[in-house]
């Protein structure tokens, strides 16, 4: 693959850094001096890794087919410092480095003492009901049989039948709680699939009925999270909320989120986050907020650098809501200062969608279309699902409009009927049909609200959309933005009016 390390540099944390420098200057051996130089050229950006200026910089004398040696040691040199980091971070990392003592002293003829660490594996593979690992323990245990007679080839036998049951019945489940994922996640959680509803009912019916994971933890953690994903395919945002809360509190008092499942008492704090505001409660959604900073400063930092932007995108979306714009705008800025964030991280669109939003709400629409414009301008626009497509494109529309950049409006609006012609016909898109049409008249009209036939599709619109719904598909909701109009209001003075 090209620029396979420069990829690899450029992805590290400052931990990973700081971590590398550490490692490779514990094994010190000859060479180093030149894998730190050029480890630093790379990770400066001073030149591209296939320059050949580079090749004298790091090893006068030497040769490309030395460079390339090099290179590829830097990689390996890299990947080993992040394994030797990660080690200790998640206790899943204890069964493999036992699998594979287990199989060194296996080809040394040590049986004895490779089945000392294949039990040792098993057993914490059985702690952390990591079924896929206790897979590959038992393929090892089958090994050793013709050479140990310790080990019971029927004993052996019937757990493994018994392993490999359940490990059958989670994977299966995961595949349909990670197909369920997908078909919500493309919609930004939008309820436009009804086929999901039936499919979670289905799974929460069978997992409530497996006597061989009843006692099962991460059994609980994958009820729950059907529960939830019902509960929000449905739309039943209180009753998610009240849900949620009685769940954290549930698994907090039983002490089920240990370091093992650190990650699911994040990921359920930040459900808690978004329900409360689906719910209007702004207050109570910055609490949890706060929870969840302290969270990620949990277990070391274990998952800080990959939740950090969804913590960030909802405090300062949040705050915004709450009616202080400024202090959102400045949360925002700080966070970007601090850190580095490119379309490259899976958080980045959500973070410059808001921010983006954060801006038009304080009128400053220049700002506001340099945030958009980073992500329709990205090729990765194009692998977009198409109510992102029509979201964005729809964003951008309104920014012209207010800018009273009328033709340039009309290139876009054109754009949008003319790339999402069918979906548009579809009635999970008519809430944007009716919109785009309305647009259509703020481009083409002079003075649209004067017009009867204008005034009265506005109506049409309200009546049929009334509620405003915070944090959904739409980055400037299209409700509060016509409303606006009517009432010769600002959109942020209408937004948190309501």
């Amino acid at each position: 693959m090209k620029y396979q390390l420069t990829e690899l540099v450029n992805s590290l944390s400052k931990e990973e850094v700081r971590n590398f420098k550490l490692f490779t200057s514990k094994y010190k051996s000859k060479g180093t001096k030149a894998l730190v130089s050029l480890f630093d050229i790379v990770r400066k950006g001073k030149m591209d890794e296939y320059d050949d200026k580079i090749v004298n910089m790091v090893l006068p004398n030497g040769t490309k087919n030395n460079y390339y040696r090099l290179k590829n040691r830097l990689i390996q040199e890299i990947e080993d410092s992040l394994a030797d980091l990660y080690r200790k971070k998640d206790e899943s990392f204890e069964v493999f480095r036992l699998l594979r003592l287990a199989k060194i002293f296996s080809f040394k003829s040590d049986y004895e003492k490779s089945k000392q660490y294949l039990d040792e594996a098993e057993k914490i593979a059985l702690k952390l009901e990591d079924y896929a690992s206790i897979h590959l323990i038992y393929k090892q245990y089958a090994a050793l049989i013709s050479n140990l007679s310790s080990i019971n080839p029927v004993d052996y036998i019937q757990r493994k039948r018994k392993y490999n049951k359940i490990h059958q019945k989670i994977e299966e489940n995961k595949f349909l709680i990670a197909s369920v994922n997908y078909e919500m996640r493309v919609t930004n959680f939008a309820g436009k699939n009804e086929n999901v509803s039936d499919t979670l009912d289905n799974l929460i019916e069978q997992l409530q009925i497996m006597d061989e994971l009843k006692d099962s933890v991460t059994m609980r953690f994958e009820i729950d999270q059907c529960v939830r994903q019902s509960l929000l395919q449905r739309r039943e945002f209180a009753l998610l909320a009240d849900y949620l809360e009685q769940t954290f509190e549930t698994f907090s008092s039983e002490g089920l989120f240990t370091k093992q499942y650190h990650r699911n008492k994040i990921v359920m704090l930040i459900w808690l986050i978004n329900t409360t505001v689906k719910e209007k409660l702004y207050e109570k959604a910055l609490t949890y907020v706060n929870i969840l900073a302290e969270a990620l400063n949990e277990h070391n930092r274990l998952y800080y650098q990959q939740y950090f932007w969804l913590h960030k995108t909802s405090e300062f979306v949040i705050t915004s809501y709450a009616g202080d714009n400024k202090k959102a705008t400045t949360i925002a800025q700080k966070a970007l200062k601090e850190h580095s964030l490119t379309l490259a991280h899976p958080h980045a669109m959500a973070y410059f969608i808001n921010l983006s939003t954060v801006y038009f709400n304080d009128k400053n629409l220049n700002k506001a279309l340099e945030y958009l414009a980073l992500i329709i301008s990205d090729a990765s626009f194009n692998n977009l699902a198409p109510v992102w497509k029509i979201s964005l494109k729809t964003m951008q529309l309104i920014y012209h409009i207010e800018d009273k950049n009328y033709d340039y409006a009309k290139n876009i609006y054109d754009n949008i009927r003319r790339s999402h012609r069918d979906i548009l016909k579809e009635e999970g898109y008519k809430r944007e049909g009716m919109f785009l049409d309305i647009l259509r008249d703020f481009i083409q009209i002079p003075q649209p609200l004067k017009s009867e036939k204008v005034v009265n599709k506005i109506n049409h619109f309200l009546e049929t959309y009334p509620d405003f719904e915070p944090a959904a598909n739409e980055g400037i909701n299209y409700n509060i933005w016509i409303s606006a109009k009517i009432k010769r209001t600002d959109y942020y003075s209408e937004m948190i009016g309501r």
